[in-house]
């Protein structure tokens, strides 16, 4: 029997991994709660890793992995190589989490895929008063962050002028802990140094359908198991939902699979599995890099569960274990899956939120239904936490089914079902 540790499992998927490692032979050991890397509203780096060390010391581990991205993903890295365990290493980790830096190889690597960019200091008032850092309108994103937050499209001088403003009052919560990350590498790059985990990349503006891309690397032999439809609200700013199985060409799909070979090859990134987000445009024949992530995504398991009969959490441990990846999709129950995003637009404070006796008969009734509800009763959504700046995220709904059309119609359903309610901003 094998011992793997995870950071940041839910006991939802910790129960879930558990029922893999029964069949695949190794145990789970849960290192840092999902609540501590995932939910709290400062971190301090060094002291996760006090505490990972700690409870790493107390028991034997085969592998350590984590399904989160910063902290979680640089945390895994850097215990992982201090252990002598299977990893792809800390500047691999890094060098895809760091926006810039992945920039700069995916330019290198995969020029015609790529799209123009520039650095940005946010605390430089040359960038309020000079020449924008590229044509107008493009996206401003932190080298380091998630889920959209502080990302702006920026379309004229004064947004610019607005999202510098924002930046500089909350880039130091993920920028700080992430430079304490850059810290751990003794040979960062001159131009990785300079911009340090506080800065910022300008972006031009890509075309296309989105998807993501989720594969993995043992011993070198890059391998892709799942593509993965990505939809956004009109003004292509927010998601709306993701969808498996991928619509997309299979021209498309083997351009993306070489492009990720490349990539991953590149940098040396082994031992683990990852994911690449892309824009595709199939009328004109382009691809474009959004970004690379050196981590499963766990809002791709549940999609894949119950449309393969088979999960990434696998691939997860079994990378991780340094064994190559005994992942067999077959026919499972759904025909398509959906994770679904609701959002609002407007401010407002929570007034009633469904308790866990509510949320287990919905998603006993619906089937194949899974709900996590992101915000309490009481809360003011302006004053969340990592939210993008055009609407504020209020929770997951995930649903098997036989086609979009009848996700939607059970969607808006359990929406409804949830009784969410909301009151005006005193």
């Amino acid at each position: 029997m094998k011992h793997l540790a995870v950071i940041g499992l839910s006991d939802r998927q910790r129960d879930w991994l558990q029922r893999i490692g029964d069949e695949h032979g190794f145990q789970v050991h849960p290192i840092l709660p999902y609540a501590k890397v995932r939910r709290a509203k400062r971190f301090h780096l060094e002291e996760l890793l006090t505490v990972a060390r700690a409870r790493l010391d107390a028991q034997p581990v085969d592998g350590l992995t984590t399904l989160w991205d910063f902290p979680s993903s640089c945390l895994a890295a850097i215990l992982a190589e201090e252990a002598g365990l299977p990893t792809p290493g800390l500047r691999a980790v890094v060098g895809f989490e760091h926006k810039y830096w992945s920039r700069l190889t995916q330019q290198r690597v995969a020029p015609r895929h790529t799209p123009s960019f520039a650095v940005v200091d946010p605390f430089d008032d040359a960038v309020l008063d000079g020449d924008p850092p590229l044509p107008f309108p493009f996206w401003l994103k932190p080298v380091k962050s998630y889920a959209g937050h502080l990302g702006f499209r920026v379309r004229s001088q004064d947004e610019l002028h607005e999202a510098i403003m924002v930046l500089r009052g909350a880039i130091h919560r993920l920028g700080v802990p992430f430079q304490h990350t850059l810290d751990h590498l003794d040979d960062l790059p001159e131009q990785i140094a300079a911009v340090g985990g506080s800065g910022a990349i300008a972006e031009a503006p890509m075309d296309g359908e989105q998807c993501t891309l989720e594969g993995y690397v043992h011993e070198g032999e890059v391998q892709v198991y799942g593509i993965f439809d990505i939809h956004r609200a009109q003004d292509r700013s927010t998601f709306t939902h993701y969808t498996y199985p991928s619509r997309m060409s299979e021209a498309a799909r083997q351009r993306m699979c070489r492009i990720a070979t490349d990539l991953v090859t590149e940098v040396g990134y082994d031992n683990a599995a990852f994911n690449i987000e892309f824009f595709v445009d199939e009328d004109e024949d382009r691809t474009w890099i959004l970004e690379v992530n050196p981590r499963i995504s766990q809002e791709h398991s549940y999609l894949m569960d119950w449309v393969d009969d088979a999960t990434n959490l696998q691939v997860m441990a079994q990378t991780a274990l340094d064994e190559e990846p005994t992942l067999q999709p077959r026919d499972g129950p759904c025909r398509m899956a959906a994770k679904f995003f609701l959002r609002r637009t407007e401010d407002a404070v929570v007034t009633a939120v469904p308790d866990e006796d509510r949320i287990a008969a919905i998603e006993q009734r619906h089937g194949f239904c899974v709900v996590e509800v992101l915000v309490d009763r009481g809360d003011r959504l302006s004053q969340l936490e990592d939210q993008e700046p055009y609407s504020y995220l209020l929770a997951y709904v995930y649903l098997g089914g036989d086609g979009e059309q009848q996700l939607h119609r059970r969607y808006r359903q359990v929406v409804d079902e949830l009784g969410l309610r909301f009151g005006a901003v005193g």
